[in-house]
């Protein structure tokens, strides 16, 4: 891809242009995301171009959204105002269909004690913006219609190398 790249662009003479990419190329001093084992297309442009090279994430921009609607969810015997945050097709997933989101408000006091799970999912996998010091509920839908529901924190926790929201476990 950088090989096409730089060969497509000398082509150009000395005209700009504008790149998107997934953020799995456009770190300018990383690696690249499946092996950790060569850099990846942005650093290996950076090291071509030097500092005519310009990159930025623009990946919050879709994530900065407001919930489709507001509903409640008890959690520990306490109802919590619940910001949902829409469904994401997991068809691609053997035997899952899709999973839902929720943002429980002012519940992750309640929750940050509670046993933790060794599941994680990265910031990135939500379809909105992650702080730490929230709660999440996520259904996941099967495709024989049955559901499971996780409960998820974000306290901070990094897992392979990417901030993580971590499973706990509630009644």
């Amino acid at each position: 891809m950088t090989k096409n790249f730089i060969r497509e662009f000398g082509k150009l003479g000395s005209e700009s242009v504008m790149g998107i990419y997934g953020s799995a190329h456009t770190v300018l001093d990383e690696l690249d995301y499946s092996t950790q084992t060569i850099p990846c297309m942005a650093n290996q442009l950076k090291e071509h171009y030097g500092d005519n090279i310009y990159s930025e994430d623009l990946s919050w921009i879709a994530k900065d959204i407001e919930p489709s609607r507001v509903d409640s969810i008890t959690l520990q015997g306490k109802e919590y105002v619940a910001s949902y945050f829409g469904k994401q097709d997991l068809n691609g997933f053997k035997d899952y269909a899709y999973r839902e989101f929720w943002q429980l408000e002012d519940a992750y006091e309640d929750a940050k004690d509670l046993p933790l799970a060794d599941n994680y999912l990265p910031y990135d996998n939500y379809p909105m913006q992650i702080e730490a010091g929230q709660v999440f509920v996520i259904n996941y839908t099967r495709t024989d219609g049955s559901m499971e529901r996780e409960y998820h924190l974000s306290n901070g926790q990094k897992w392979e190398g990417m901030y993580s929201t971590q499973q706990f476990i509630a009644d």
